[in-house]
């Protein structure tokens, strides 16, 4: 993007892949929140080892933070005012891909100013303080760098979702060096504060578990989830889309947002 955050990335069809090449992980690791950290701290330094020793060059470019005034800002109105659009899903789903691809990305190109959006994570959180990710610890390390992503840039939804559109677009490399290096640098996000939030201790992973004990309240199990003022709206699941009363094309949700906007805003 010339522009960077300022416009949501356009994907064509040709991203498809083979909707076989994920394969759930039946072991599913899991990782301690909080009371035991160690358990994510030898994921965490492998991702570390793994993106910090980009090239020196990587470092010329500025870092970006939410303060700066020329970034651009979703909008100006009150929560109270705008529609709650989620979208759950699990970073390395194939399903979340079409979601984001097909559906919310090209929707939120025209309602970016009407909607309180929030993009939320699936897994599990367990009795003994776990957090657990269906596709294992390399999607659990994709899940934080989107919520990563979006506390650094809470108010340019349009940058966080187009990184994290970029990673899921490719969730099979996720969390590779030469993924989060193209999608950050792609959607000016500096890689520096991405590995940072990562590497802090205890930060990303309280991002993670906050996120998807979120979706647990909500009730979500599916990747991807859309929900629309706090109703289930439309689900992705098994490369098709299911519970769609109001359909599940882009005018459709471009629709329900604005009908639900002009109902808060005329009221």
């Amino acid at each position: 993007m010339n522009d960077k955050g300022s416009h949501l990335p356009r994907y064509g069809n040709d991203v498809r892949g083979d909707y076989s090449d994920v394969k759930s992980n039946k072991t599913q690791p899991s990782y301690r929140t909080r009371r035991g950290v160690r358990t994510l701290t030898s994921i965490a330094i492998c991702f570390f080892l793994i993106v910090y020793i980009m090239p020196k060059c990587l470092r010329m470019f500025p870092s970006f933070h939410v303060d700066d005034p020329d970034q651009p800002i979703r909008n100006v109105e009150t929560n109270a005012t705008l529609v709650p659009l989620e979208a759950h899903v699990m970073s390395k789903c194939p399903d979340a891909r079409d979601c984001l691809v097909d559906l919310v990305v090209p929707a939120m190109e025209q309602i970016v100013d009407k909607v309180d959006f929030t993009l939320s994570y699936i897994g599990d959180v367990a009795a003994d303080d776990t957090v657990q990710c269906k596709h294992g610890g390399t999607e659990c390390l994709g899940n934080m760098l989107g919520l990563c992503a979006a506390q650094l840039f809470p108010h340019d939804v349009k940058r966080s979702l187009g990184f994290s559109t970029c990673m899921i677009m490719s969730y099979e490399q996720i969390p590779s060096r030469a993924l989060v290096q193209r999608c950050s640098l792609e959607h000016g996000i500096s890689f520096d504060d991405l590995n940072a939030c990562i590497s802090e201790e205890g930060k990303g992973l309280d991002l993670l578990e906050a996120s998807v004990i979120r979706s647990q309240k909500a009730g979500v199990l599916k990747s991807c989830t859309v929900r629309l003022a706090d109703n289930i709206w439309c689900i992705r699941d098994g490369a098709e889309w299911k519970d769609c009363p109001e359909g599940h094309d882009v005018k459709d949700l471009v629709h329900a947002v604005e009908s639900r906007y002009h109902n808060l805003t005329s009221s």
